[in-house]
């Protein structure tokens, strides 16, 4: 359905995020704006939904003033079968963090997965060889995710081999990355991502269980796809899980000056991790970049126009 397909004159639009919790979320402050930017009279919720809410809240959004919503924590897994069409990208991660109601269908998007790789194109690593083409649909209304991002020749460390680190790995392994090294605790789950990655690729993929071993590689890039270092008090107001850092400073040491370390922690927006690169004069960012792009696909997918990314960027600044 088009966007203008949806607008009822006395109305506004709808869209929001569906999770548990949401309070805490930046979505609505750049989306928000992006509507608000291109005169789009729509308006970005926020929708705390219980688990037995689920599947009532996703049918909710075939009404016709419903553009979609946004996926957040725990239900990227759980609304996968509620949905009429799910993009393969999406399917291959089993997580989808974007719905689009489309001509009375409900479509599943990831678009962590591009926003993330965006997100190092814009630091520096890779190349994104189609420029604006990432949310432009094919004719079975998939995302144009493959040619669309070049890391041919990079050799990348991921730490973690959760739900983040899933999205992370395909995207790299999609965007022709030539080594993937998945350092996770427990070796058993890292090696069963591997195996997954390398069913659909060529890509050398390697697990280890500690980051302190010594990696036989030069590396190009770092991504933390951990909750290390996140801002998260206990009862007693202690900060210990944000004082630390997922790979020690005498290891981040052994790397060139040019690699990339990206941490997709963004509160507190500078993590222990990313002090320490910096201190090593490594190229260091938040998770706030990624964020930024994952939510840009999602409003080209819900609009089908180009995403107002600076008005976007100048609210989480």
């Amino acid at each position: 359905m088009e966007l203008e397909q949806h607008i009822d004159k006395q109305s506004f639009l709808r869209v929001g995020l569906i999770g548990d919790p949401v309070a805490h979320s930046y979505s609505p402050r750049f989306q928000q704006a992006a509507f608000d930017a291109c005169g789009i009279p729509a308006r970005y919720e926020l929708w705390q939904t219980g688990e037995s809410e689920l599947p009532a809240r996703v049918a909710s959004l075939l009404v016709p003033q419903s553009l979609g919503a946004n996926i957040t924590i725990p239900y990227k897994e759980a609304v996968l079968p509620l949905l009429d069409v799910v993009d393969p990208l999406a399917t291959r991660i089993g997580a989808v963090n974007t719905i689009v109601h489309r001509n009375e269908y409900l479509y599943g998007y990831n678009t962590d997965a591009p926003g993330l790789l965006h997100a190092l194109v814009e630091l520096g690593a890779g190349k994104l060889r189609e420029p604006h083409s990432i949310a432009a649909l094919q004719g079975d209304n998939r995302l144009n995710t493959r040619d669309a991002f070049s890391f041919a020749g990079y050799t990348a460390v991921l730490l973690g081999a959760g739900g983040a680190a899933r999205g992370a790995a395909f995207a790299l392994v999609n965007a022709s990355v030539e080594r993937l090294i998945i350092v996770n605790r427990k070796l058993e789950r890292a090696q069963r991502l591997a195996a997954e990655l390398q069913q659909e690729s060529n890509c050398q993929v390697f697990c280890l269980n500690d980051p302190e071993f010594l990696i036989p590689y030069p590396t190009s890039l770092i991504i933390n796809a951990t909750p290390i270092g996140m801002h998260v008090a206990d009862k007693e107001g202690n900060k210990e899980a944000e004082n630390a850092s997922p790979m020690p400073a005498e290891v981040l040491a052994r790397f060139a000056p040019d690699t990339v370390v990206f941490d997709m922690v963004y509160n507190p927006t500078q993590s222990q991790l990313l002090c320490q690169a910096r201190t090593l004069g490594l190229r260091a960012v938040n998770g706030l970049s990624m964020l930024l792009h994952q939510g840009a696909l999602a409003f080209t997918l819900w609009t089908g126009r180009p995403a107002p990314l600076e008005v976007m960027r100048s609210t989480l600044l």
